[in-house]
């Protein structure tokens, strides 16, 4: 009589694990291309997609996030190979600090298998408050920023956070002389 009960109870197991499977949630409003994602306050921002203006890199995927955009721009972030580069590899971006003029589009590229992205961030009083988040870059996928104000520009990855991976985009005549939780 035990072994009977066993086996209803592992086909009752079975049943239920199938029936959630079947339940498991809606793919309503998903499509199977890549999305853009724009940012806000002073510049355009691109990650990969089908469209002409940005580039194509391998295992990417963007996730658009909705922001308010009292100024955009309407040139679209440059895919030049001349860009200013952050890396990110071994965990880390490289450089942590960067200085540009304003109209410079920086990009990140990841260059290990881990995955990562880019998110705006306010580490201290200095930040200028901006508004950006890319979709998950996985091994050699790049995202850029244009950066079109002066201004400084705090960031991080929110998969490994600020203590592990974290930088600043210094634009134009501002300057920043603190010190960065991932430092």
């Amino acid at each position: 009589m035990r072994l009977t009960r066993r086996r209803a109870l592992a086909a009752a197991t079975a049943g239920l694990g199938l029936l959630a499977g079947c339940t498991g949630g809606d793919d309503a409003g998903e499509t199977d291309d890549e999305t853009e994602s724009t940012g806000s306050e002073t510049g355009t921002t691109t990650a990969t997609t089908a469209s002409p203006e940005t580039t194509t890199s391998p295992d990417t995927t963007a996730t658009p996030t909705p922001t308010e955009s009292p100024t955009p721009t309407s040139e679209p972030a440059s895919d030049d190979e001349s860009d200013p580069l952050v890396t990110m590899e071994s965990v880390a971006f490289s450089p942590m600090r960067l200085s540009v003029e304003p109209g410079t589009t920086v990009a990140w590229e990841n260059r290990e298998a881990l995955q990562h992205n880019v998110r705006a961030a306010s580490f201290d009083d200095a930040a200028t408050d901006w508004s950006f988040q890319s979709g998950t870059v996985g091994r050699d996928g790049r995202v850029t920023y244009r950066f079109d104000d002066s201004g400084v520009y705090q960031y991080d990855c929110g998969i490994h956070g600020s203590k592990a991976m974290c930088g600043v985009v210094v634009v134009g005549d501002a300057s920043y002389d603190g010190t960065l939780p991932c430092e």
